[in-house]
């Protein structure tokens, strides 16, 4: 088969660029295209080229994908697309192909493999915890995840780590107790993979024999994602007798926590043999609305790329009163409309409510997330354990879960008498058993006086249960304590599963009943996060957590900021014809802020200035307090350019480019400190 017949018997539509980046067997590339490029359909169809017309050996050619998921995919789509014979191509991601080397070797030397782990952040978290007393999550974690895998992705020294620092912890210190864990336990975090890999090659010229002599065609598609370690495998590996072909783009480099090196992707003509490099410059997906809002968004309206669709759509920016409606709304969307969506979520947490709802009403999906990741979360297990204690008084296992959160500052003695009272006598429940032991009587006095409460609390109704939690039972304030606040999205989401079971016994079973769960393989309905989406396209995409406390998070600096772009980005770019975005106003009690990121989009568009003729100069306008709107931008004479994000009696709060500020309006105009940008 030649290029021709397999053009027209798959239908392919390529153009000379894309041809000759399918068919040229004579050059490493380096493929550097924008969101819906067709970079998926060149991967595959190169697979398929080199196979049917070149009759290349598929055990020959190695294809290099970001993870399992995308590598499952992969070989879906090139199944449905091609394989009308025996050749079906491998995909495989990278630390799968180091751990294939690593088991390789180990068996060599006749040693058994110590085992590898995707998520060891339980364990970061449980040692934290122990070494320094911290209570880690969110931004703090993955910043300490990140520069754990720095350390081991740059190949760090002892001596360079030594000099690292981090808030709260004596970092170096911290990483040789993580080493320890793991060794004790021989196991390999994804970090240890390739650094063990790379080790292994440079150590064991056999093994590197071995394995750059069974490729001849390497594809490595996401190479945005690839850390430093990486580019050294591929480089000792792949650098002399293979062809290698590199797909990426930079603007959706969204491996946060392992160290990606964008670098890397530089030096790919000063490394690869006789390296030629390609651009592509057309938009295939999105449709001319989608792709106008994505391209003002990310590039500022500069012409990095053309949009081939003339196809135009509303785009609806949805706002609900109260954040359980968003929930309801997506159930009413899917009923409605039969044809395939996409709810995207930058936070795993705010999707929750969205699986238990879809559950609830028997509505099939596909959820790339964890429910099981979820009910680990800290403040989740925490609350649910109070839950139970306050249902059932006896309950010494939740007793002993939460004692500590509840400020009972209780020896392992007065646990320990506690225990056996209430296995002694079923008629006693914990808060006897704690009068009745010896604990101090300033504790005994307090508990007293807080008693009744604690008592009659077992009749609330769920979501009234959670605020007494929060509240009577001093909750809130820990959180506070630790730097959670109330628009935590762990606590959002149980607060909205709580509106819809009033008994507490009935979400407590509920959340249990969603651990079990296991939804649809296969659907039309795709709740995913953004960085799993990539590579996909969908008919119509909501993203459904556009929240000023999540997306973006609060707390960034200024790369973690361009990281949460570059996330926006990617998940406005998975819409082919219609794209929603999602936000609310309050929960309860608490206040939500809408993200930024839609008030950057959906500004109001200024006034057109109109002249006929030659005109005088006219002095500026005197800046009033009521000439300030919400979504305005402004210049501050020393925090720069901003947007207002709020107006609120006298004050605003406005997001300039590193931090947000609250500023006092009469003050900044008097002072001739703010003007209209």
């Amino acid at each position: 088969m030649n290029f021709e017949e397999l053009r027209n018997e798959y239908k392919l539509e390529m153009d000379d660029q894309k041809q000759k980046i399918v068919c040229d067997v004579d050059h490493s590339l380096f493929i550097d295209g924008r969101a819906g490029s067709g970079k998926t359909f060149l991967f595959l169809a190169r697979n398929a080229y080199l196979m049917k017309c070149q009759e290349v050996d598929p055990s020959n050619i190695l294809n290099l994908v970001f993870d399992g998921t995308a590598a499952k995919r992969m070989a879906k789509e090139y199944r449905y697309a091609y394989c009308d014979d025996d050749l079906m191509p491998s995909f495989v991601d990278m630390h799968s192909f180091a751990y294939r080397i690593i088991r390789f070797y180990d068996k060599t030397i006749q040693k058994e493999s110590f085992k590898a782990y995707r998520d060891m952040e339980k364990v970061i978290r449980r040692l934290a915890k122990e070494m320094f007393a911290l209570e880690l999550r969110g931004v703090t974690l993955q910043r300490l995840m990140r520069q754990i895998s720095t350390c081991r992705t740059m190949m760090l020294s002892d001596r360079e780590i030594s000099s690292l620092t981090f808030e709260g912890m004596d970092f170096p210190a911290f990483l040789k107790a993580y080493e320890k864990f793991k060794n004790d336990r021989c196991i390999y975090d994804q970090d240890d993979l390739l650094c063990e890999c790379a080790r292994v090659l440079m150590s064991q010229p056999a093994i590197l024999q071995t394995f750059s002599n069974r490729y001849t065609h390497v594809h490595v598609d996401d190479a945005q994602e690839l850390s430093f370690v990486s580019h050294v495998i591929l480089k000792l590996l792949f650098s002399n007798n293979t062809q290698m072909v590199m797909f990426a783009d930079k603007d959706q480099c969204l491996d946060y926590e392992h160290g990606a090196f964008l670098q890397g992707l530089d030096s790919f003509k000063e490394t690869y043999a006789n390296a030629e490099c390609e651009t592509l410059t057309m938009n295939y997906r999105n449709n001319r609305t989608i792709f106008d809002l994505a391209n003002s968004f990310m590039y500022k309206d500069n012409q990095v790329m053309q949009c081939v669709s003339d196809e135009t759509a509303e785009l609806k920016f949805k706002g609900f009163a109260t954040l359980d409606r968003m929930y309801e709304y997506a159930l009413r969307k899917v009923v409605e409309d039969e044809s395939d969506i996409a709810f995207l979520y930058r936070d795993q947490a705010l999707a929750i409510p969205l699986v238990e709802l879809f559950m609830k009403h028997n509505v099939p999906f596909t959820f790339q997330g964890s429910v099981k990741k979820f009910l680990q979360e800290p403040l989740v297990k925490d609350l649910c354990n109070i839950i139970e204690l306050l249902i059932d008084p006896k309950d010494m296992r939740a007793f002993y879960e939460v004692y500590e959160k509840l400020g009972f500052d209780i020896s392992k003695k007065v646990l320990i008498d506690v225990a056996e009272r209430l296995r002694k006598d079923d008629s006693v429940d914990v808060y006897q058993a704690l009068m009745e032991s010896s604990y101090r009587a300033s504790g005994k006095k307090k508990l007293a006086a807080s008693m009744e409460n604690i008592r009659m609390a077992s009749t609330l109704r769920t979501h009234i249960m959670l605020n007494f939690i929060l509240e009577k039972l001093g909750y809130k304030a820990r959180m506070l304590k630790e730097n959670t606040l109330m628009n935590d999205s762990c606590l959002l989401a149980l607060k909205v599963i709580a509106l819809r079971y009033e008994e507490p016994a009935e979400f407590l079973r509920r959340l249990k009943e969603m651990k079990e769960f296991i939804c649809e393989p296969v659907s039309r309905i795709h709740i995913r996060s953004i960085p799993s989406a990539k590579g996909m396209e969908f008919s119509r995409v909501a993203l459904i957590d556009c929240l000023g406390s999540t997306f973006p998070r609060q707390g960034l600096d200024e790369e973690e900021m361009h990281l949460e772009r570059r996330m926006f980005f990617t998940g406005v770019t998975r819409a082919v014809h219609q794209l929603e975005f999602f936000t609310s106003k309050r929960l309860d009690m608490t206040r939500l802020e809408i993200s930024p990121f839609i008030y950057e989009i959906h500004a109001p568009k200024e006034d057109e200035v109109k002249e006929s003729g030659a005109t005088a100069a006219v002095q500026p306008k005197k800046l009033k307090e009521g000439d300030l709107k919400r979504g305005m931008r402004i210049k501050h004479t020393s925090l720069g350019e901003g947007r207002i994000l709020k107006i609120s009696e006298g004050m605003m709060r406005v997001q300039f480019t590193n931090e947000n500020k609250t500023l006092n309006i009469r003050h900044c105009i008097n002072n001739e400190l703010i003007q209209l940008a």
